[in-house]
């Protein structure tokens, strides 16, 4: 019984410890601005602006680069003007499990894609959100033609 009671403290430390971890939730929701990214460990070449709004359960980004869409306009054909939108916004529903956050598609440009998942380790420092996954191409059949290692760095802008 004296070994119970020396160690009871510790004992209920680490249960408090445990308890207090386990009910700690990460919050992603708010605004946040891709400050980078990477493919297979190499910089995106991407110049406009990428935001992604995060709710409770739901997530939309939203990308524009006007140089892109413009030389697409320029060629003057309607499939570069449809292009030039393609790949400009998606969204769907998120959860997250311990250090992996997964984003299933619902709406995109590309439908092949929607009903799709991928899943990102990530980390969370402050206003800073860094997430690494496997990103993977289809084709027009859902066919998988591409895989590659996505690094991106976002930051909260509210």
């Amino acid at each position: 019984m004296k070994f119970l009671y020396r160690f009871l403290p510790f004992i209920l430390l680490f249960l408090l410890t445990v308890t207090v971890n386990a009910q700690k939730k990460v919050s992603l929701q708010g605004t946040w601005e891709k400050v980078s990214a990477k493919y297979d460990g190499k910089p995106e070449g991407f110049n406009g602006r990428q935001i992604k709004l995060i709710t409770a359960k739901h997530y939309v980004w939203l990308k524009h680069d006007l140089k892109v869409i413009d030389s697409l306009y320029a060629k003057g054909t309607l499939r570069d003007s449809l292009a030039a939108h393609n790949d400009e916004f998606g969204g769907g529903t998120y959860k997250i499990e311990g250090d992996t956050y997964t984003e299933t598609t619902e709406f995109f440009g590309d439908p092949k894609y929607i009903g799709r998942s991928i899943s990102f380790k990530f980390t969370l420092k402050g206003n800073i959100w860094n997430i690494s996954g496997h990103y993977v191409h289809y084709d027009a059949n859902g066919k998988k033609t591409d895989e590659f290692l996505l690094d991106e760095t976002w930051k909260r802008i509210d």
